[in-house]
């Protein structure tokens, strides 16, 4: 105890010691000694002392602080302090003064103790207690912000990658004082306001509870933010390598600082920062979390420092954009809810975040899990529904982003609906919303609420959905229809959107809405709706149950149509815009649907009923064409339709329903719309002609209206019109026949038909034109029924007892014998001409002109008709005539010769432009000879009656002698003949008469006579004679047996040249097939160049036929060769689909056994034809190739491949490609270098089909073979084969991209791969592409590389070089060729030059091309930049093209800022290139060239830096273009903008403050622009310090040239030699205590001794322009520095030396030289306060009164006055300048006056006589001046002559001229002046003595006041009211 007792004494004597120690310690040098020393133990003796010894060292510890008070200058051991502080653990008495002696350290440690101390203040708060980290974090900011700016090497120390948890601690810190704003202490010591997302207790700890400097000083925040900025965004200090969440705070933080509110730069820098930031994921867990927490606010994670606020509304904005890209954001709805409610409604939203927050509510709708959404969805559809409504009270004027928002609310409301069904099917409510939001809208919000709409309507297309909706979905139609009467088309379009879609195809109510849709006017909605109301051929096929029921739908269109026929309604006259039954255009339109309903249910209906029947889909387009019934499928369809109808409800026939729509249309009497009117009627003709008898009985009782319908002007309608009456006239006279009660008929019908005939034998009218041809037609009609009646009956007139009905029919046919006699007349209008023909043509049908007592008519008939078709006749006429004579060889065969030997004759009169007159004569013959085996006489039969029963057996069968008679002079005469037209006639009328009456026996004998005249056409040079005979050579042999085909084969070989000897007579065709084999292998062509012609498209049809037999060799069948001639036709008149039509799948399917030994071969010869350019080549081989090998892709692999033996046939076609691959890559690869120009072509679009989606490793081998031949064809000389080389090259590209675009789960392999196809790819493209003579190839490259650019990633790295440098120079190469034209014609277009450069750099920019240089330098590295270097330096050196240099600038930039670790070790290089393009002519691009400079300066080193500012003072005074020098200006503007600090650098050469301060004061414009921002930027945040360390550096270049050779330059050193005169002047004001010895007082006397002698020495000599610049100089320089000169011996004499120069200049020069003199005269007087009037006085009176004459009149003159003549313009000019400078000597007079002694009488006298002359004379200027000095002199005398008996002026005269100016009512300064001097006199006067002229002066001044008082200036007025006083 005792020991311890002894060693507490010692230690508190040791105490006591050390006490006395400080205590004595007088000097700093002796405190310090002490302080480093001992305070470091004193802290550990603290930890370890007893209770007795802590006491005295606390009260030792105390003894030093004070000490420390009174010496700042004492600096603490840092170093050991921290090393202590930090090795000991958190716990200990001595903690608290360790951290406190820390703080106390800072503030005066060294820059590098500072930097040294930053990682050891980060592990302290990171490991320290909440109570210790305040501390600390003072103490951290107080290092960064007394500290430098750390270099690159300095952050390397920190070592945040192996300590990531100090780079969080600071990245978080960093976060939170970006947040924070600085703010001042409140004078009530409340609170202060806690900043947006930090918390109280949080804005405590980083401001010292308020007491630290940032935490109120806004320039020591900024400072620390910026600093911080600089570290965290730093790649050096948080390299790539870090851990993510690291980095996922990095850029938290830095988003935080590019919202400062306060400082700018501050978030420029952190946007900056941001921009260079590694890519972050934004599906990390911890960064949205981040997110969510910086957003919402609350208590971080092991958060002990309360609970965060909310960040401000812009970073909220900023947070959303990345929740916007995050799905994993809307994992958690109970957060981002909260978000998006907040954006919306929260406290302090904007516009924009308002917008913002809609945005990622519509995000999180469609990306949240279904589950999460659902649960959500209320509180999401109350939050949309406020939005919508607090807009909706908005004024109706809202915003545009007002609009966005609403509008942006409508989208997310449908697509909540459709996320959430249930919302849209549980009522209507929210469709009715929206809907209804089209009329309250604008129409910029409409496009939204459509969007909205059709986002909602996926949720009404779900079957499921509408089970459980069906009220909701059974009242939907309804309110639909509604909608379609809005006025809005959004409205209608989004109704019938969801009519379509929300419904199944088989709901009418939908069908019916498609119907009313029809009628709007918009074309977009009439498409929608035709596409609603669209018949599919698969649905008909395989799904016919999900048509409309045909009973459903002709129920419901006849309840729609009831309101017509219950007369509630009534059919408009014609169609317009009107959702509603009574629109025509709606009801013609339902009849489409219901008549397109019936043929598809027909359709079905036969494939049911017909277990064989098949039908390629195609076929089936004549469901919804709604055209005439022209094929036996489509009559029996309808037929099957009919007959459904009639067997669904016998007790109610729907055929009776169906009639009853189609006749309202024929009963609307006001109806005027003849489309629509034809087309019921002609859906009538089909009814009563297919459908049961009854329907046509039913119609005779109401055939007024169809007898109505004939006066309408339209032949349509009367032609349907009369067919119909024709049926039921027919189907009503058999049966009353047959039920004997006919006898009506004689009365009634016979009276109808005689009114008929006299109506249409009355003489024309034009009124009753369209009465008197339908009567005709009527006539003929009905006839032609009645007369079928008969013969069906197979009784006369007589038998049936209508004697009278058959003689008014017999007359009917006397009158269109007449009828046709007056059609041959000129003067007959040709519709009723045409009437007659047609009337004749049914009459003479069924043989009515045959008996032998009518022979004569026919004879008649036939005249007319022959003189119709020789005659002139128009075309309507002349078809009706050609008509006629087919009608009357059809019902008098007798007549078929007469009628062939006519056409005959008129076939070669055909002109060139008439080429269907061909076609319509064939049909004709078609049906006058083949009569009832024609398909055309078929379908033209309308009668519900088989024609046999009518016209009997023989009335039926072919004409055969007609059909000998045709094809003899056919194959005799025709086809021989030297007349085109006469050959063309030939082919036409065989391929008519073979296609129109297949199957008929009698062209049996005639084939193979047709076959050889077919072949001979087939060397036509007419190309449609070409491909009719070939189209018809294929339909001939297929008519033949099997040794005629034999015989066709051989005669087409012998044809093609084959040999004499007929191969094969035994039967065999091997003999066949092996001469056509060697005939088409050979060398020579089949036929002679050019003798089969050509066709359409130019080219030899010996090509076109050649492929056709090659392939019909190749397949061991050479009989092929006629089913593929059908397909070679080229011809745009063919369109049957020829591989179905004509069965050669089935040919191909027999022949498969002999295919299989020529597989090999064959299959890349056929896979090329099915992309042969003939579309019926082309559809022809891929028959083949299905038939072949199957349906299906034609790739895939195939599992059983293995198994297969190579001899063997697939089945299928889906492994054929991979199976044959190369033989088929080696088939194409040739192909494309074949010299016919289709073989190019098709082996372009085989390659490029055979290479997508094809496996890579198939494809890498032939890489660079297929993009060689790719790009050959790419510069083909035919169009056609460079298409197909683009499709072949977009296919490359799109294969290559895919197979090269990494992802994360790529393998090692899949990597390898991408690699080779990259090496192969870009080299190709880079060498051989981009750089190609043809534009095609060049562009395609182009963009094939750029996109491989943005999607190759990291396999570019090692092209990346080499890209660059092509892009670049493509930029210039790839330029539009308007701008190489604007160049040199800019100005005749009204461009200036600048706005064309700016127009071309500003495409630069925006280019794709500038785009993926961006995105490829992303993938440099370090290998590659030392590669990449050298090219830049090329392109910068000799780049051609403004657009390669300024993108070559561009990517230096890009560089800087992306990869400046990079860019570091080149910089000096890539700086010494540009810099030797600064003077490049354009000036934009020396913009950017400076702008590299500046971004790559802070890595220059320090002799590179000052040999780039040599350069650029070399560049300015070595040139002389204004434009070229300034680009030195902007150099510095950009250095001073990067690195400022860098211009201060002069450790060894000059600096950059002197140059700067120089171009300053260029005279150009141009040229100071640049240098005085530059300065701007440099001196921003120097202060005092710039002048105090630098005024000879700034002196420098002024010095050097204030006596130059150069007179500008002497003119620009003046001026700048002022601004630091000035720079001086500022900073000695604001100089605490201007004493000698401070540093503003030293550069004082320095300025004056550096620059006075030299300015003195320029002052002298001759008067040189700018002259006075440096006079002024050396004035202002004596005035700043008037103390120094006072003090200095040297330059003691200035003064008066500066003087003698002033009074010399002053006589010498021009007036403005001299005037400028004056005032440097003023000015010096006035700064050093001369006592110089004597010296002055003479030389400023001469020149006043020298130039104060000019102020008089004309008429004064003087001794002194020059003479001025007015007219002389140059005198006149020189006049203002001359009282300008009498004004200027004036106030240099005043001036002059002596301060410290008083003028005497004479120099008084003189100088007021001066004065008083120019007052009473002058101008307004020079009478200022004068009174004004006046009034100085009266001042200056008042005090020396108060105690005189006599004043030295006459104050009389003063007065008169004070009074004459009062009395100038011009000006009013005039006045102003007067009166001051007025004041001047009153106070001279009352300060005189006994003088005898006082009372008359007082009297003057009186009067003078007088006039002043009456001043009409209130400001005068009054202040002569106060001197009256």
């Amino acid at each position: 105890m005792t020991d311890s007792a002894d060693i507490g004494t010692q230690q508190c004597k040791l105490i006591e010691n050390l006490q006395l120690r400080f205590a004595l310690a007088q000097s700093s040098d002796q405190l310090q000694k002490l302080v480093t020393g001992l305070l470091v133990p004193l802290l550990d003796k603290l930890d370890t002392a007893s209770a007795v010894v802590r006491p005295k060292v606390i009260a030792l510890l105390s003894q030093i602080n004070k000490k420390l008070k009174g010496h700042l200058e004492i600096k603490l051991p840092i170093d050991s302090i921290i090393e202590t502080t930090f090795g000991k653990g958190a716990a200990g008495f001595s903690q608290g003064f360790r951290l406190m002696y820390i703080g106390m350290a800072i503030e005066v440690a060294e820059e590098q103790q500072l930097v040294a101390a930053i990682p050891h203040l980060l592990d302290g708060v990171c490991t320290r207690p909440v109570a210790q980290q305040t501390s600390l974090t003072t103490s951290l900011f107080a290092a960064i912000l007394k500290g430098p700016e750390l270099t690159e090497d300095q952050m390397r120390t920190f070592e945040f990658q192996a300590k990531d948890q100090r780079a969080a601690i600071l990245v978080a810190l960093a976060r939170d004082l970006f947040l924070y704003n600085a703010t001042q202490p409140k004078a009530d010591g409340s609170q202060m306001p806690v900043s947006a997302g930090l918390s109280l207790e949080r804005q405590k700890a980083l401001t010292n509870n308020g007491k630290a400097p940032w935490a109120s000083d806004g320039s020591a925040l900024q400072t620390i933010k910026q600093r911080l900025i600089h570290i965290v965004g730093s790649g050096i200090a948080f390299p790539i390598e870090m851990p993510a969440h690291v980095h996922e705070q990095r850029l938290l933080a830095l988003l935080c600082a590019s919202c400062d509110p306060y400082f700018q730069h501050v978030a420029d820098r952190g946007k900056d920062a941001i921009k260079r930031m590694c890519p972050v994921n934004y599906e990390s867990d911890t960064f949205v979390s981040s997110v969510f927490g910086m957003f919402l606010g609350g208590a971080d994670a092991g958060e002990a420092m309360g609970t965060r606020s909310p960040v401000n509304a812009a970073v909220r904005l900023k947070l959303l954009g990345y929740l916007n890209r995050s799905e994993l954001a809307t994992g958690s709805y109970q957060r981002w809810i909260r978000v998006v409610s907040e954006s919306l409604f929260g406290t302090g939203s904007t516009v924009k975040l308002r917008q913002q927050g809609m945005s990622f509510l519509l995000w999180a709708i469609n990306k949240a899990p279904t589950d999460q959404i659902s649960q959500a969805s209320p509180v999401l559809l109350q939050l949309i529904q406020k939005t919508l409504s607090e807009g909706a009270t908005a004024s109706a004027a809202s915003s545009l982003s007002e609009d966005t928002l609403r509008g942006s609310a409508y989208v997310a409301y449908g697509t909540l609906a459709r996320r959430v069904p249930v919302l849209a099917l549980g009522s209507l409510e929210h469709l009715q919303t929206l809907f209804g939001a089209f009329t309250s809208e604008n129409a910029s919000t409409r496009l939204s609420v459509q969007e909205g709409l059709l986002a909602m309507l996926p949720a009404y297309g779900s079957q499921q959905q509408q089970r459980q909706s069906q009220r909701a979905l059974n009242m939907l139609p309804e309110f639909l229809e509604s909608q379609l009467e809005s006025s809005v088309y959004q409205a209608r379009y989004c109704a019938l959107r969801y009519a379509i879609s929300a419904f199944p195809f088989g709901n009418m109510n939908a069908r019916w809405l498609c119907i009313l849709g029809l009628a709007d006017t918009k074309p977009e909605i009439q498409q929608l709706a035709r596409s609603g109301l669209a018949i599919r051929p698969s649905t008909i096929l395989y799904r016919s149950s999900e048509l409309p029921a045909l009973k459903d739908a002709i129920l419901f269109i006849c309840n729609k149509s009831r309101k017509i026929v219950d007369g509630s309604q009534q059919l408009a006259p014609e169609s317009r815009a009107m959702a509603s039954i009574a629109n025509p255009r709606v009801y013609s339109s339902m009849l489409d649907f219901c008549r397109s309903l019936m043929l598809a249910t027909g359709v079905a209906g036969i494939k049911q009923q017909r277990s064989e029947f098949a039908v390629d889909p195609a076929d089936l387009e004549f469901v919804n064409s709604n055209s005439a019934l022209s094929s036996e499928l489509q009559q029996d369809s309808m037929h099957t339709a009919l007959a459904t109808l009639e067997l669904s409800d016998p007790a109610d026939s729907l055929t009776n329903r169906w009639l009853e729509i189609i006749g309202v249309v024929v009963q609307s009497l006001q109806l005027t719309d003849s489309t629509v009117l034809s087309k019921a009627l002609m859906y009538l003709v089909e009814v009563v002609s297919l459908g049961p008898q009854q329907l046509a009985l039913a119609l005779f009782e109401s055939r007024q209206q169809l007898l109505m319908r004939l006066d309408t002007h339209n032949a349509n309608v009367q032609l349907y019109a009369a067919q119909a009456l024709a049926v039921v006239h027919c189907v009503k006279l058999i049966e009353d026949a047959r039920s004997a009660s006919s006898a009506a008929w004689n009365d009634e019908l016979a009276g109808q038909l005689g009114e008929f005939r006299a109506a249409a034998t009355a003489p024309a009218q034009p009124k009753l034109l369209d009465k008197q041809q339908g009567s005709i037609i009527a006539l003929g009609y009905i006839s032609y029924g009645l007369l079928a009646a008969t013969k069906t009956l197979n009784k006369s007139w007589t038998d049936l007892g209508l004697d009278r009905l058959g003689q008014t029919v017999s007359s009917i046919q006397a009158a269109i014998i007449d009828g046709l006699q007056l059609a041959t007349e000129s003067g007959t209008h040709p519709a009723i001409a045409t009437a007659w023909c047609v009337a004749a043509g049914e009459v003479c049908r069924l043989g009515a002109f045959a008996d032998t007592a009518e022979s004569n008519k026919s004879v008649q008939a036939m005249a007319a008709a022959v003189n119709i078709v020789k005659g002139t006749s128009t075309p309507r006429v002349y078809d009706a005539a050609l008509a006629l004579l087919s009608d009357l060889a059809l019902g008098n065969p007798s007549t078929a010769s007469e009628v062939v030997e006519l056409l005959l004759s008129a076939a070669g009169t055909v002109s060139k432009k008439q080429l269907d007159m061909h076609f319509k004569t064939g049909e004709a013959l078609a049906k006058a000879l083949g009569r009832f085996k024609c398909t055309l006489v078929k379908m033209g039969w309308v009668l519900p009656l088989d024609p046999s029963e009518v016209l009997g057996d023989d009335g039926v069968s072919a004409n055969v002698a007609g059909i000998n008679l045709l094809f003899e002079a056919v194959t005799t005469k025709l086809v021989r003949s030297a007349n085109t037209q006469e050959r063309q006639a030939a082919a036409i009328w065989t391929l008519t008469m073979v296609q129109s009456c297949p199957g008929l026996e009698a062209l049996e004998p005639w084939l193979s006579k047709l076959h050889a005249c077919l072949c001979m056409l087939l060397s036509d040079r007419s190309e449609l004679t070409q491909e009719v005979a070939s189209r018809a050579l294929g339909l001939l042999y297929n008519l033949g047996d099997a040794a005629l085909k034999e015989d066709m084969v051989y005669s087409l070989i012998s044809l093609f040249g084959g040999g004499s000897r007929r191969p094969g007579a035994d039967g065999n065709t091997a003999d066949v097939q092996q001469a056509l084999r060697r005939q088409i292998q050979s060398n020579e062509p089949l036929l002679k160049q050019d003798s089969l012609g050509q066709t359409p498209d130019g080219h030899s049809v010996n090509t076109t036929y050649k492929s056709i037999l090659s392939l019909a060799s190749d397949m061991q069948n050479p009989s092929l060769v006629y089913q593929f001639m059908q397909l070679a036709t080229h011809t745009a008149m063919w369109n049957s689909r020829c591989g179905a039509a004509y069965g050669v799948a089935n040919i191909i399917e027999q022949a498969r056994g002999a295919i299989q030994p020529h597989m090999k071969s064959m299959i890349p010869k056929l896979y090329r034809y099915t992309f042969d350019p003939s579309p019926q080549t082309q559809t022809a081989m891929k028959s083949i190739w299905s038939a072949l090998l199957g349906s299906g892709t034609a790739r895939a692999a195939a599992a059983s491949d293995s198994a297969m033996s190579d001899d063997d046939i697939p089945t299928t076609g889906a492994n054929v490609v991979e199976r044959y691959w190369d033989a088929i890559i080696e088939e194409c690869l040739s192909s494309m270098g074949q010299r016919e120009w289709k073989v190019r072509e098709s082996g372009c679009n085989a390659l490029a089909s055979a290479v997508s989606g094809a496996n890579p490793e198939l494809v890498v081998p032939y890489l660079d073979r297929i993009w060689q031949m790719s790009f050959r064809a790419l510069d083909d000389i035919k169009g056609s084969v460079r298409e197909a080389g683009l499709k072949m090259c977009q296919s490359m590209a799109t294969a290559t991209v895919t197979w090269c675009t990494p992802s994360d789960a790529s393998s090692a392999a899949r990597n390898k791969q991408a690699q080779a196809i990259i090496a192969s790819v870009v080299p190709f493209l880079v060498d051989a592409g981009v750089s190609s003579d043809a534009e095609d190839v060049r562009t395609f490259s182009m963009g094939l590389l750029l996109k491989l650019c943005r999607t190759s990633g990291r396999y570019l790295s090692p092209f990346v070089p080499a890209i660059i440098e092509r892009l670049l120079e493509s930029l210039s190469n790839m330029e539009s060729q308007s701008a190489n034209y604007l160049t040199f014609h800019a100005e005749g277009h009204g461009i200036s030059p600048d706005q064309l450069e700016s127009a071309r750099l500003s495409a630069v920019k925006a280019s794709p091309i500038m785009q993926g240089v961006e995105t490829v330098l992303e993938y440099l590295t370090a290998e590659s930049m030392e590669v990449l270097v050298p090219k830049l330096q090329n392109i910068i050196r000799h780049g051609l093209g403004l657009p390669a240099r300024a993108g070559c600038a561009r990517t230096v930039v890009i560089l800087c800022v992306k990869k400046a670790e990079l860019v570091r070790p080149f910089a000096s290089a890539l700086v010494k290139a540009i810099s030797g393009s600064l003077t490049e002519s354009s000036a934009l691009q020396r913009q950017a060239w400076a702008a590299a400079i500046g971004y790559m300066a802070p890595m220059l080193s320090p002799g590179m830096f000052r040999n780039l500012l040599k350069h650029l003072e070399k560049v300015y005074f070595d040139k002389y273009e204004d434009d070229i020098r300034g680009v030195s200006g902007q150099v510095l503007e950009q250095l001073a903008q990067r690195c400022p600090e860098r211009l201060c650098e002069t450790p060894n050469g000059p600096g950059a403050a002197s140059f700067a301060l120089f171009g300053c004061s260029d005279a150009g414009e141009v040229v100071s622009t640049g240098f005085q921002s530059a300065w701007q930027e440099y001196t921003l945040g120097l202060g005092s310090k710039l002048v105090i360390e630098h005024l000879l550096e700034l002196l420098r270049l002024p010095l050097a040239h204030i006596a130059a050779d150069s007179w500008p330059h002497r003119v620009q050193s003046a001026k700048a030699i002022v601004d630091v005169a000035r720079m001086v002047e500022r900073e000695a004001r604001s100089s605490a205590a201007n004493k000698p010895s401070s540093p503003a007082a030293a550069n004082v006397a320095a300025l004056a001794q550096a620059v006075l002698p030299e300015l003195a020495k320029a002052s002298r000599g001759r008067v040189w322009p700018g002259k006075e610049h440096v006079v002024g100089a050396l004035v202002k320089v004596c005035t700043v520095c008037a103390d120094a000169v006072s003090t200095s011996e040297e330059l003691r004499d200035t003064p008066s030396t500066v003087c003698d120069i002033l009074l010399k200049e002053m006589k010498q020069g021009e007036i403005p030289y001299r005037r400028e003199m004056v005032k440097h005269c003023s000015a010096l007087v006035e700064g050093l306060d001369l006592d110089v009037y004597d010296q002055l006085s003479s030389t400023l009176l001469q020149l006043v009164e020298q130039y104060g004459a000019l102020s008089a009149a004309p008429t004064v003159s003087s001794s002194h006055a020059m003479d001025i003549d007015d007219d002389d313009d140059e005198k006149a000019l020189k006049r203002p300048q001359q009282l300008m400078l009498v004004a200027a000597a004036i106030k240099a007079l005043q001036w002059a006056l002596p301060k410290t002694r008083c003028l005497s009488a004479n120099q008084a006298g003189q100088l007021a006589r001066t004065l008083e002359d120019i007052a009473h004379t002058g101008v307004w200027n020079t009478r200022v001046a004068s009174l004004e000095c006046l009034a100085a002199l009266l001042r200056h005398l008042a005090g020396a002559s108060a105690a005189c008996d006599r004043f030295a002026v006459d104050i009389a005269t003063v007065l008169a001229a004070v009074r004459v100016c009062a009395a100038e009512g011009k000006y009013v300064s005039v006045r102003t002046a007067a009166l001051d001097t007025l004041d001047a006199v009153l106070a001279a006067v009352a300060q005189l003595g006994a003088d005898s002229r006082l009372s008359d002066w007082q009297r003057a001044c009186q009067e003078a006041l007088e006039l002043f008082l009456k001043d009409p200036v209130p400001s005068i007025a009054d202040r002569a009211k106060e001197l009256a006083k």
